[in-house]
């Protein structure tokens, strides 16, 4: 809930709006989009990576689901959208999609519906960069829910369903009307994701360093001299305490090797994350605050080789050639060792007189 303090009385009012957005348009506020225009999630309210397959989708039994996505491990992502409150009944329809969707595998799954997004191949490699291959897609799947308020039966459901192995997920959402503002807030109400199918979530203890794609955000020649200049790198979002930005950051590791990326130029360079906890919200108006407010978040990088000039990039069309690494879809992408170190070698090679 939402409350207002009444400055006279010294009580909590609570805030009362009669606003509340049709399921297709909450549907168009969660659907953003990553690099190259592809449709995404809105990451700062699913907290993960979400790549959006198909919206308004057909089943066998010509029902419509709202949106199958896939995460980070190719997993299928069945999401539905209520309005209102859930109560029994609503889950067992996602349940429905969910086994009709389920029977699709790898690139089947993607030939039978990838259609009406248009994304490709190319577009999913790109998503899942090391996290999994194409013939892995959706060889598990999840429900997430997106509703006003649940009932205690779903979560009880979710119990159960996690106990299987099959994620469960329930996101709430307050929808509030100040004077000619409109606000969306949201929370989660409920989660049971095995930790087999949520990697992220894993503590630095769970695994080695790796090589990692990393999106600079804003492509432009001075913030690129001001990184390679500071030891930084950046993610933007909400620019809040623990905001992605916030949890994309802190995930590196100590040894961690970063390539950095710019949308329509390529690879700029690489760098090691060389020290622990280097991460830190940069305050609004400081001198390192160079984007007015945006991309604050930051942690050191220790650069290896980067190039001069945007122009210099090594494009992601020749990478892809070479090396079978497809350019990344969204902030941080990891990309498989012996690959990476392939493209390293390429990296050094070409930015060694930079």
């Amino acid at each position: 809930m939402l409350f207002k303090i009444n400055p006279v009385s010294r009580t909590l009012e609570r805030i009362r709006s009669d606003w509340v957005p049709r399921e297709l348009e909450l549907e168009r506020y969660l659907i953003t989009q990553a690099d190259g225009n592809v449709p995404v999630m809105s990451e700062s309210v699913f907290g993960e990576p979400l790549l959006l397959v198909s919206n308004q989708v057909r089943t066998a039994a010509k029902k419509r689901a709202d949106i199958l996505a896939l995460d980070r491990s190719g997993n299928g992502v069945v999401i539905e959208l209520k309005r209102n409150a859930v109560r029994l009944g609503v889950e067992t329809q996602a349940l429905q999609y969910l086994a009709d969707f389920s029977s699709y595998r790898g690139k089947h799954f993607l030939r039978r519906f990838s259609g009406a997004s248009g994304i490709t191949e190319e577009t999913v490699r790109g998503f899942l960069g090391a996290s999994a291959s194409i013939d892995d897609i959706n060889s598990r799947s999840r429900v997430l829910l997106v509703a006003r308020s649940f009932d205690e039966s779903i979560f009880s459901l979710g119990e159960w369903l996690s106990s299987k192995g099959i994620g469960f997920r329930c996101i709430s959402y307050l929808p509030v009307q100040l004077g000619e503002a409109r606000l969306l807030s949201f929370s989660v109400a409920f989660d049971r994701t095995p930790e087999s199918i949520y990697q992220l979530t894993f503590t630095s203890m769970a695994r080695e360093p790796g090589i990692f794609w990393h999106n600079i955000a804003r492509v432009e020649q001075a913030w690129w001299d001001f990184l390679v200049s500071k030891r930084q790198i950046p993610a933007c979002f909400d620019n809040a305490p623990g905001d992605q930005g916030e949890k994309i950051l802190t995930k590196y590791l100590q040894g961690d090797t970063i390539v950095a990326y710019a949308r329509g130029y390529g690879a700029l360079g690489w760098g090691i994350v060389d020290q622990p906890n280097t991460y830190r919200l940069i305050p609004a108006g400081d001198k390192d605050d160079r984007l007015d407010g945006e991309c604050r978040h930051r942690v050191t990088i220790s650069w290896k080789a980067t190039a001069k000039k945007l122009s210099e990039a090594l494009p992601a069309e020749e990478i892809r050639r070479d090396f079978g690494i497809y350019h990344p879809i969204s902030t941080s992408v990891s990309i498989s060792s012996a690959d990476g170190r392939s493209l390293l070698s390429r990296l050094t090679e070409r930015f060694s007189d930079a």
